[in-house]
C-alpha cells in the first residue's frame, strides 16, 4: 500500500514551495513574492496552532517552504530575461551579425529559426555595436536566398528589421522559455563562418536519423515514427495533429514517461541475465541508465523526457541498491532537478501536463486498483490499462479544459491500444535506425498506419470530445481542490478498506469456528 507521509515523501513540501516562489515572481515580480512568503508562512503557522501541533515543527515549516520559496523565486529573478535591450531598437533597420540555434524550418515564404544576435551596425556610422546576445526569432525570406538553407550553428550576417515582442500571450511564453525577446525578419543574408558545438553535431545527428525514417516514406505515419522515435513531431501534418489532440492521444507525439517506461522495461528485459552473474545489478544498472541518458539526449531533453529519465534512473538505483523508492518523491526529484535546470519549465505545457499525469497515476492508481480488480488475467489487464489513463486524465482535464477549451472522452478507449501499438513503433523505429533492415521498417510502418486509421475513425466522432471551454486560472485552481480531495478520500477509503482486512484476522472465517474459539 502506497503512504505519502513526511517520512517517504521529503521532497513534497520543498517542491511545492519551490514552484509556488518561481511562479509567484514569474507573475508579479521581488515585491509580490515577499509578501506572498509572509502570507503563506502565516496561514500555516495559523493550521498548525489550530490543527496541526503535533505533525509538523517550526523548524520544518521554515525551512521547507520559506528556504525553498525564496531558492525558487531568486533563481527565476536570476533567469530573467530583460526586454528593453529589444524594445530599444524596435523597427529599425540594421545589419546584424549573429548565430542560429536551431534547425531552420520552411513556412512559406519564410525560412525561420532561433538566433543569437552579437552585435549591430547602422549605415551611418559603420561601427559595431554589442547587443548582450540578443535572442530573436530570425525569418530569413526565401527569395534572398532561393538555391541555399540556413544552418545549425552558422556565423551569419543578415539585413533586416527587429521588432521586440510583447510581455502577454505567446510572445512572454517564448520569452520565458527560450529567453526570445524580439522577432528580426531579414531580406539579406551572407555567411561568415560555422560554429559546430557539441550540442549542434547532436541535433544534426537527430535530423540526419529523421530523414531516414523519412525517406522511404514521407507520409503521415513515418512523421509519426519520427515523432516517437526520436522526438521530433515537425513534419506531423496539422489535421493528424489535431486527429490525436481531438481524440485524447496528443500526449503521444512528445516524448514522456510513457516512452521512457518503455526503454526501460525493454532494456531490463534484454539484459536482465546480468541479474546471474556477480555484480550484474550494478551492470545492468548502469546499462539502463546510461541508455535512458542517451534517449532524452537523442530525444531533444524535453521536460517531460528529463522527468522521466530523473524518475527511472532513481527506481534503477533502487533496484541495484535491492531498496524500494516512493514515486511521488522521486517526481518531486526530478521536478526539481529540471527547474533548477530553467525555473520558467514551470509555464511549460508539456511539463505541466506530465506532472499531472504522473501524480494523477501514483496517488489515484494503487487505491482504485485495490477498491475493484476483476479476477480473471486478461480483463485484470486491460481494466489496469485502462485506469492508468482514467487516473491520468483525472490529474489533467483541469489544465486541459484551461489551455485547449476542450475535455477529451476519447483517450479513455485508446489508451489501452496505444500499449500494443506504441511500443512496436519506438522499438521498431529505433532498431531499424541501428540496423536498416528493411523488414522492420515495413512491420513498424504498418503498425503506426494502423495506429494514425483508429485515430482518425475514432476523432471523427462528435462526442469524443467537448470543445469551446472557457476556463479561467481561478476556476482551475478550484477544480485541482476537487482532484486534491479525490485523492486523500481515495486513498483513505483504501486505506481504511486495507486496515480493516489485517487488523481483524478473524473477519472472513466461518462462523462456526469462531463459535468454537469462543466455547475454548
Amino acid at each position: 500500500m502506497a503512504r505519502f507521509t513526511r517520512t517517504n515523501t521529503p521532497l513534497l513540501e520543498p517542491t511545492v514551495a519551490f514552484m509556488a516562489g518561481i511562479a509567484i515572481f514569474a507573475s508579479w515580480g521581488y515585491v509580490v513574492s515577499g509578501v506572498a512568503l509572509g502570507a503563506i508562512l502565516a496561514v500555516f503557522v495559523l493550521l498548525k496552532l489550530l490543527f496541526f501541533r503535533r505533525i509538523a515543527s517550526w523548524r520544518r515549516l521554515l525551512l521547507g517552504w520559506g528556504l525553498f520559496f525564496v531558492a525558487g523565486a531568486t533563481l527565476a529573478g536570476w533567469r530573467w530575461v530583460d526586454p528593453r535591450p529589444a524594445a530599444a531598437h524596435h523597427g529599425e533597420r540594421l545589419t546584424f551579425l549573429g548565430r542560429v540555434e536551431s534547425i531552420p524550418q520552411v513556412r512559406g515564404r519564410w525560412e525561420r529559426s532561433t538566433a543569437t544576435l552579437y552585435c549591430f551596425t547602422d549605415s551611418v556610422s559603420g561601427d559595431w555595436t554589442p547587443l548582450e546576445d540578443l535572442t530573436v526569432s530570425l525569418y530569413v525570406d526565401t527569395a534572398a536566398r532561393p538555391d541555399t538553407r540556413l544552418e545549425l550553428g552558422e556565423i551569419v550576417r543578415l539585413r533586416g528589421r527587429i521588432y521586440a515582442s510583447d510581455s502577454t500571450g505567446y510572445d512572454l511564453y517564448m520569452r520565458r522559455m527560450q529567453g526570445i525577446t524580439a522577432r528580426c525578419f531579414a531580406w539579406s543574408v551572407a555567411r561568415v563562418d560555422i560554429d559546430t558545438t557539441l550540442g549542434n553535431r547532436i541535433a544534426l545527428f537527430r535530423k540526419e536519423l529523421g530523414k531516414r525514417l523519412l525517406q522511404n516514406h514521407s507520409d503521415a505515419a513515418a512523421s509519426i515514427m519520427q515523432a516517437l522515435a526520436i522526438g521530433n513531431p515537425s513534419d506531423i501534418d496539422r489535421s493528424l495533429r489535431a486527429d490525436y489532440s481531438r481524440s485524447g492521444v496528443a500526449h503521444l507525439l512528445a516524448v514522456s514517461g510513457l516512452h521512457v517506461g518503455i526503454i526501460f522495461m525493454i532494456l531490463n528485459l534484454l539484459f536482465g541475465w546480468l541479474r546471474l552473474i556477480r555484480h550484474g545489478l550494478f551492470a545492468l544498472g548502469g546499462i539502463v541508465i546510461v541508455s535512458l541518458c542517451g534517449y532524452a539526449v537523442l530525444t531533444g531533453l524535453s521536460p517531460s523526457a528529463v522527468r522521466a529519465v530523473v524518475m527511472f534512473s532513481l527506481l534503477q538505483v533502487g533496484l541495484m541498491l535491492s531498496r524500494s523508492t516512493n514515486s511521488l518523491n522521486t517526481l518531486c526529484a526530478a521536478a526539481l532537478l529540471i527547474l533548477v535546470g530553467n525555473p520558467y519549465y514551470i509555464h511549460h505545457i508539456g511539463f505541466r501536463l506530465s506532472f499531472a499525469a504522473m501524480v494523477g497515476i501514483i496517488t489515484l492508481y494503487s487505491p482504485l486498483a485495490r477498491l475493484w480488480m476483476p479476477r480473471q488475467r486478461v480483463w485484470r489487464w486491460l481494466w489496469s490499462l485502462t485506469l492508468v489513463g482514467i487516473t491520468a486524465q483525472l490529474g489533467t482535464f483541469p489544465l486541459v479544459m484551461y489551455h485547449f477549451g476542450q475535455l477529451q472522452l476519447a483517450g479513455l478507449l485508446l489508451n489501452p491500444l496505444i500499449w500494443f501499438t506504441v511500443p512496436v513503433i519506438i522499438v521498431g523505429s529505433l532498431l531499424y535506425l541501428a540496423s536498416g533492415w528493411g523488414w522492420v521498417y515495413g512491420v513498424t510502418h504498418t503498425v503506426t498506419d494502423l495506429q494514425n486509421r483508429v485515430v482518425d475513425r475514432m476523432a471523427s466522432y462528435r462526442w469524443v470530445a467537448v470543445n469551446g471551454i472557457e476556463l479561467s486560472a481561478w476556476a482551475c485552481a478550484m477544480l485541482y481542490v476537487g482532484v486534491i480531495a479525490l485523492i486523500v478520500w481515495v486513498n483513505r477509503r483504501s486505506a481504511a478498506k486495507t486496515r480493516s482486512y489485517f487488523s481483524d484476522p478473524s473477519a472472513d472465517e466461518p462462523e462456526e469456528l469462531l463459535r468454537s474459539r469462543a466455547a475454548k
